[in-house]
């Protein structure tokens, strides 16, 4: 199975964050992992705005570091946003979803709105940490 890390799961597996679980944990170091350069630009923002302390190119060249590959966005993935249902206004999530259904990968995340429609919508490649 190949994990498409959430931004939230990416920065607790970069930083060795005990909310990310051992089970979780495990199995990022066992499956091939991607992050998307959406998570890239929303760790941009988040930095730009004193919201989050780790500027985008130390979170880009840690995730490249530790084996994940950065994945550009597409218009086939953005195009696939308007096929998702409306329940999930983030605009980030919502491009994770389709970059996950594009590419055949699963969405490994902690975000209870994301696993909460995910329950609604079996056939969304989601994964709870």
């Amino acid at each position: 199975m190949r994990l498409l890390l959430d931004t939230q799961v990416a920065l607790w597996w970069l930083t060795a964050s005990r909310r990310l679980p051992a089970a979780s944990r495990a199995l990022i170091a066992a499956s091939p992992c991607v992050v998307s350069v959406a998570s890239v630009w929303e760790v941009a923002i988040k930095h730009r705005i004193g919201k989050l302390p780790v500027p985008p190119h130390r979170f880009r060249d840690e995730m490249r570091s530790a084996g994940a590959v950065i994945l550009s966005v597409t218009d086939d993935q953005v195009l696939a946003t308007a096929d998702q249902p409306d329940a999930h206004a983030d605009p980030f999530d919502r491009l994770l979803l389709a970059v996950a259904h594009v590419e055949h990968l699963v969405l490994l995340t902690a975000d209870a709105a994301l696993i909460a429609l995910a329950r609604t919508e079996p056939t969304l490649p989601v994964k709870s940490v």
